[in-house]
């Protein structure tokens, strides 16, 4: 399944995380991995979209930075996924 991380750090942060994200890739743990990752222009933040099945690896993600950022994580489905949702709902 795919999932959105999106993160947003406060101005006093950004020193911190982006030593960490230097440091570390910013890579997501085994059981999880990266399927594509953007940062906002103005640096406050940004989202990657992750792939997994296993809770337990998206939190230990979670977990790596939540101390610096402020996460949100979101389910996300393709079109052809919600296409047949819609389908069976709205024929």
């Amino acid at each position: 399944m795919l999932f959105k991380f999106a993160w947003i750090h406060s101005p006093q942060a950004r020193d911190n995380t982006i030593k960490q994200f230097m440091a570390t890739g910013g890579m997501p743990p085994e059981g999880a991995k990266l399927v594509s990752r953007y940062h906002n222009v103005d640096g406050t933040g940004g989202f990657a979209i992750v792939e997994s099945s296993d809770a337990g690896a998206l939190a230990d993600y979670a977990l790596d930075w939540n101390g610096l950022i402020e996460i949100n994580i979101t389910p996300l489905v393709d079109d052809e996924t919600i296409g047949k949702i819609l389908g069976a709902k709205f024929s």
